[in-house]
């Protein structure tokens, strides 16, 4: 029975971690290019299974098999919706890649293409104000505000016939090395490469959030009801042992 009351417990916190991620794309619905997170669990074999003969259970609980456990969370990297603007500094990415851009220290990766322009005469990125990064590794710059500007499908930036240099859109050679920092933005800790010539930018476009509200309250209605279940197993389980106990003669 305690054995029950500690898959309970197990198949209770993975629940509470499930509706924690679930919450989080929930808030990001709204957020330009956001990209929904997936709890994983790990199940694992009941103890006479892994051992593969009937054997008695170890005493320490912290290394019982069998159950549930959380596992790691990871990104659905999937295309979002095209949403149209028809503002000359909104760019979205159709295909695999990301924008990289810099605070002047580190670089990172983004798929928010909603730009703006610094007093620098500098492409930025509207939320952040980090510079937008060239194929060569520098800030495109030399943008006289007052006139429009034309972002090529291969990342060219021109203005009034003058370039000002070409979007770096670059694509992780492994999207496991590639991690959420926040805001909407990404590291890798691996290398990368330029991104495939089936990717296109799209001036006056912005990509969507990849959560899709209903699927995800319903995950939240279904995760809830899990959790509301492992619980009151665990008050079932408690409340039949408390019996036992009481049963049992006292000398």
């Amino acid at each position: 029975m305690i054995y029950g009351l500690y898959l309970s417990g197990q198949g209770a916190q993975v629940q509470s971690a499930r509706q924690d991620v679930i919450a989080n794309n929930l808030a990001n619905t709204s957020t330009n290019a956001f990209k929904r997170d997936l709890a994983t669990a790990q199940a694992h074999l009941p103890y006479d299974a892994q051992q593969g003969r009937p054997t008695w259970l170890p005493g320490n609980l912290d290394n019982l098999p069998g159950g549930v456990t959380t596992g790691e969370t990871v990104t659905d990297f999937s295309q979002g919706a095209m949403t149209k603007t028809s503002s000359k500094l909104d760019v979205a990415i159709h295909g695999k890649g990301f924008l990289q851009v810099t605070d002047g220290k580190r670089k990172y990766l983004t798929r928010d293409g909603q730009l703006a322009i610094n007093n620098k005469n500098e492409l930025v990125t509207r939320e952040h104000g980090f510079p937008v990064l060239s194929a060569g590794g520098s800030p495109i710059a030399g943008i006289e505000p007052e006139h429009p500007i034309e972002i090529h499908s291969d990342g060219a930036v021109t203005q009034g016939g003058n370039d000002l240099g070409r979007m770096a859109v670059i694509e992780p050679r492994r999207y496991a090395d590639v991690s959420k920092f926040g805001k909407n933005l990404y590291t890798t800790t691996g290398t990368s490469k330029p991104a495939a010539h089936e990717t296109e930018l799209k001036q006056g476009y912005l990509e969507a959030s990849g959560i899709q509200p209903v699927a995800a309250i319903t995950e939240m209605i279904e995760s809830s009801r899990i959790l509301e279940a492992n619980v009151n197993l665990i008050h079932t389980q408690d409340e039949s042992l408390d019996r036992l106990l009481q049963s049992l003669p006292r000398k």
